[in-house]
């Protein structure tokens, strides 16, 4: 990954540099998230998923009490407001989801919502190139969780 830095300098930053930065960090202490994005280098974005399982597989963080892939029945906005840890991007989607659907907690329409935004990602672990809507399983009318990890998504964001 590169960039510039103040005046201009060319800035790269490798597997060593990426580990001394606060993202880094917080992603191996589980106060973070993985979100990636296409344009993320493969040798980076791997690191990052490692120390993702790491803290998840340690308990670390917020992992303990994450229900994004084990799911959570959404009884109102407030489920999420006030209870559920979910990765950042379903919380969104639901929460938008929910205001549209004036509150109601019926995800019946959920996954068709997902398809009209067009939220384009790739699985890693498959090779696949699909939309968000596929990593995403609703059940009994009102429970949502994903079907893959979160380190396992690269998203390819616009």
């Amino acid at each position: 990954m590169s960039g510039t830095g103040a005046g201009g300098t060319f800035v790269g930053v490798d597997v060593d540099a990426l580990k001394k930065t606060v993202n880094y960090h917080r992603l191996t202490t589980g106060l973070a998230y993985p979100t990636f994005c296409r344009n993320l280098f493969a040798d980076l974005r791997k690191a990052m998923a490692e120390a993702v399982v790491e803290a998840r597989n340690t308990g670390r963080g917020l992992w303990p009490v994450d229900v994004t892939e084990s799911g959570v029945k959404i009884d109102d906005l407030s489920t999420l407001t006030r209870s559920a840890v979910v990765l950042p991007k379903l919380f969104r989607r639901l929460a938008d989801y929910l205001i549209l659907n004036d509150g109601s907690p019926s995800l019946a329409g959920f996954k068709a919502n997902l398809e009209q935004r067009n939220d384009r990602l790739f699985i890693v672990s498959s090779g696949q190139s699909t939309g968000f809507g596929t990593v995403v399983e609703v059940t009994n009318g009102n429970t949502v969780k994903l079907t893959r990890p979160p380190e396992d998504l690269v998203f390819d964001e616009k």
